[in-house]
């Protein structure tokens, strides 16, 4: 028995066991996942998975909500009321309790840490991942990916088709809508110009990019098929950067690397952000796209 598994029985097993969570060995991959199982009806189970790095000597809770007896670190079967999340997310961005220094949070495995996690856990975690109608943390609402994609047909579809390239849309997982414009090119290429909505952890920030592609097929979501000369792509902001002098991106940090995408918590500043991205996808983007010599990247 590892020294987590000796600490989970003692100081968490306790406090889960009366609200019905019990410690599963069948649970166990090595030193690094424990957990506990409670089934919820229909074949529906609740796990509380602890997951340890053990260079740090530190630790997280997954919340799991599966039918599959398969478990991977935040990985859960595609049934309807499936889902997952830290605990530590569920904590910062769905009961707004900012406890810790930031979101994805991993205790030191300690006594009182594990106290601590399990209690947190009883509090705000069980009600959580017990509740199959409970808001995920980190994924985009399907209104927001609808709000992102009328801005982008209202905004930039009609100057970036007056330039010759046709919008297309494709769903994403979720049926989040996924858009983004494709020409063909004199040397038989294809340049796509993807809008690529993020949603950050934080649920009142949103923030997006333009994906620039030349390649020998139209789809931009497609796999490349090994190495073709033909091939280049790049981020706007990537571009718009380098355009003002700024530092190569791969010096920058990643708090430096996220000012330069766009920024936007309501419609009205979606649409100043889309007018500003539509002058640099003229400006920038596509004749870095349709320029002749293809092996300049």
């Amino acid at each position: 028995m590892s020294d987590l598994e000796t600490l989970l029985l003692s100081e968490v097993a306790p406090r889960l066991f009366t609200l019905g969570y019990e410690y599963d060995p069948n649970l166990r991959l090595g030193d690094e996942l424990s957990g506990f199982r409670k089934p919820l009806g229909d074949g529906v189970q609740a796990i509380i998975q602890f997951q340890r790095r053990t260079a740090a000597d530190e630790f997280t809770i997954n919340l799991l909500r599966v039918k599959t007896t398969d478990l991977q670190t935040r990985v859960y079967d595609g049934y309807t009321g499936s889902g997952g999340a830290r605990l530590s997310y569920v904590l910062w961005f769905v009961h707004n309790v900012r406890l810790y220094r930031v979101p994805d949070y991993w205790w030191l495995v300690t006594s009182a840490a594990l106290r601590d996690a399990a209690e947190k856990t009883a509090q705000y975690g069980v009600p959580w991942i017990e509740d199959q109608h409970a808001p995920t943390p980190w994924e985009m609402p399907l209104h927001h990916g609808a709000e992102f994609a009328a801005a982008v047909k209202t905004i930039v579809a009609p100057e970036l088709e007056r330039l010759g390239y046709q919008l297309e849309q494709r769903a994403l997982a979720g049926k989040v809508p996924y858009l983004y414009f494709s020409k063909s090119l004199a040397d038989g290429t294809f340049a796509s110009i993807e809008m690529q909505s993020i949603y950050s952890l934080d649920p009142g920030e949103f923030n997006f990019d333009v994906r620039l592609q030349r390649r020998p097929d139209r789809n931009p979501l497609a796999p490349e098929k090994g190495l073709d000369h033909q091939a280049r792509h790049a981020s706007l902001a990537q571009l718009s950067c380098q355009a003002r002098g700024v530092a190569a991106l791969l010096t920058m940090t990643v708090a430096e690397a996220k000012t330069l995408l766009w920024h936007y918590a309501d419609r009205a500043e979606l649409d100043a952000q889309l007018l500003d991205a539509r002058q640099q996808i003229v400006a920038i983007g596509i004749p870095w796209l349709e320029q002749q010599d293809i092996s300049a990247k």
